[in-house]
């Protein structure tokens, strides 16, 4: 049995300063020190497989988690990722497909970045991207969301990555309805407000107490 999970903070505070940590990794994502007024979305998609004990979203062999969040967050997106080499540019990628889409959330390396409801054309956000780049993504991740972009990062799991989905507009309505539509039968979905998963207990949950969460499950 496999197990989807969508953790969310709506609203959440995503003013971050200019030497905001660039550490924004798995669990600790939840942790950053914010300020400012509520005014932007976030989210946390997990997955694993009982059965194989394998812990990470893109893991899934029929791509189940990836699937519910290309529905979530439609398309066309701006990808953007960067080479293998030290002093490598950032690639800018137009995935005008759900196909190309998926297989972007299947496959996206530590540092990429996933970016879709944004009207300026592509050089425009590239120039954005790599301004803020170096020393503080978080910043464009702000500016991006003001302007009505909802952004996908890659998280490392324990066997490949889980997602953090940043976004101008709450989303948990809308992984419900994908969940119910579109989850495998041998899987189960939970949509869970992260004040009730701190620590890794609750977070790991479908690994000690499946029921525990029972009152958010699709």
């Amino acid at each position: 049995m496999r197990v989807i999970k969508y953790f969310f903070e709506e609203p959440t505070l995503l003013d971050f300063q200019e030497s905001a940590s660039e550490s924004f990794l798995g669990v600790v994502s939840f942790n950053v020190t914010l300020a400012g007024a509520a005014r932007h979305y976030r989210g946390y998609l997990a997955a694993s497989d009982l059965e194989s004990r394998t812990i990470g979203g893109s893991s899934l062999e029929d791509q189940a988690a990836a699937k519910i969040l290309a529905q979530v967050i439609e398309g066309p997106g701006w990808y953007f990722s960067r080479g293998s080499g030290a002093n490598e540019s950032i690639k800018t990628q137009l995935l005008s497909s759900s196909d190309t889409i998926l297989q972007a959330l299947v496959t996206m390396p530590a540092e990429s970045l996933l970016v879709t409801n944004f009207n300026p054309m592509g050089q425009e956000l590239t120039a954005l991207v790599n301004r803020s780049n170096e020393k503080n993504t978080f910043g464009a991740i702000v500016r991006l969301l003001d302007l009505g972009a909802t952004i996908i990062l890659p998280e490392p799991a324990h066997v490949g990555h889980d997602w953090s989905v940043f976004s101008s507009k709450p989303l948990s309505e809308s992984f419900r309805m994908a969940a119910q539509e579109m989850a495998p039968e041998d899987c189960r979905c939970f949509v869970v407000p992260y004040g009730r998963a701190k620590g890794e207990h609750k977070f790991y949950f479908e690994q000690y107490d499946i029921e525990l969460f029972k009152e958010f499950e699709i």
